[in-house]
């Protein structure tokens, strides 16, 4: 990597919204835990696993060149995704070790055990990130092996994260503002994955890595998969639209819709997710993107089953204009000129 392109590594949380509007909010939700009391220690304990669980996953998507994910309930989930969690593990073992070295001897061998944490903990986490697996991110070969195919750009994720560590160490003793202390730690964090993903993508290590990958997911496993993928989307639509931003809730969900390998099941999905909100209309508008799509496919029977649907939600519900000749002339092929008589 050259020194331009680290540069711009350096500067991507902060530059890319949809990361920093992340470390904004949990940000906030940390010292919302920290005001919180008692009842903080229970709010903590759900923000710290989503928070864990969405840097690994961003790292994920630097590696592979996506766009950066937005932070769904997904993340805040207690019960699923373990291994995402283990990047946890690690940190609070290594906590607690700096804790009881320091005070049992000295400051000087903490520090040397920092320096090696900075230095493992990226490798760990690529493997990890690579593998599902914890025990794949401890193991001293891979983790050997991944410094070896990152080559000399393995260091610059050091390189990068030390001196913003040491800004955040040098701000600890003085008076500074939770929300600052706050961001300029989970910016150090964030900094570590995105750089690493940064790196893993500048050597393609996905392909050039030798290291053995868990079982192959089965086809129950890739569907619950799909799906959790689109609550995600669902989700973060749901939050624009709630707002009055309906038009952006849409775009969100097309873009991922143009990614859908069985686009109709996809619309349908989408479809019915909606009609399970407060508000049918967000639902009843939807439709009409999707029926111009079953148009456009010749999908008779789908395209005349969500006229019907829509129709009963709303008598007045009409498609497109653009789109009201052909389903027009869909119903009348059919004998179903009822359903849209005006």
């Amino acid at each position: 990597m050259k020194i331009a392109e680290v540069g711009r590594e350096v500067v991507y949380p902060l530059t890319d919204m949809a990361v920093l509007m992340a470390m904004i909010t949990f940000a906030l939700l940390f010292i919302l835990a920290d005001a919180a009391g008692v009842f903080g220690i229970w709010l903590t304990a759900v923000i710290l696993p989503a928070f864990f669980r969405y840097s690994l996953y961003l790292l994920e998507a630097r590696a592979q060149g996506h766009k950066a994910p937005i932070p769904g309930i997904e993340e805040f989930s207690l019960v699923d995704n373990f291994w995402a969690l283990f990047p946890a593990v690690l940190l609070c073992a290594f906590i607690w070790l700096e804790w009881y070295i320091a005070g049992n001897y000295s400051l000087t061998p903490a520090a040397w055990l920092l320096v090696l944490f900075l230095l493992v903990y990226p490798a760990s986490m690529a493997v990890l990130g690579m593998t599902h697996s914890p025990l794949a991110s401890i193991n001293p070969l891979d983790l050997w092996h991944m410094m070896r195919i990152c080559g000399r750009d393995y260091f610059w994720i050091p390189v990068a994260v030390v001196p913003v560590v040491a800004a955040v160490v040098w701000m600890a003793p003085y008076d500074t503002p939770f929300l600052l202390f706050d961001l300029a730690s989970i910016y150090a964090f964030v900094l570590l994955f995105t750089m690493t993903g940064a790196v893993l993508r500048a050597h393609d290590v996905a392909r050039e890595v030798d290291i053995e990958l868990p079982l192959e997911a089965t086809e129950a496993q890739l569907h619950d998969n799909l799906i959790g993928e689109r609550q995600r989307v669902a989700n973060h639509a749901y939050g624009f639209i709630s707002r009055g931003n309906r038009e952006g809730g849409f775009a969100h969900i097309r873009q991922w819709l143009q990614e859908e390998r069985d686009r109709d099941e996809a619309y349908e999905w989408f479809f019915q997710e909606m009609l399970k909100w407060e508000s049918k209309v967000p639902a009843l508008f939807f439709a009409q993107d999707f029926l111009r799509q079953l148009l456009r496919w010749n999908m008779d029977r789908e395209a005349l089953k969500l006229i019907s649907r829509c129709v009963h939600e709303d008598p007045q519900w009409r498609p497109q204009r653009d789109d009201r000749a052909a389903a027009q002339e869909l119903l009348a092929r059919h004998g179903r000129e009822d359903l849209l008589d005006r």
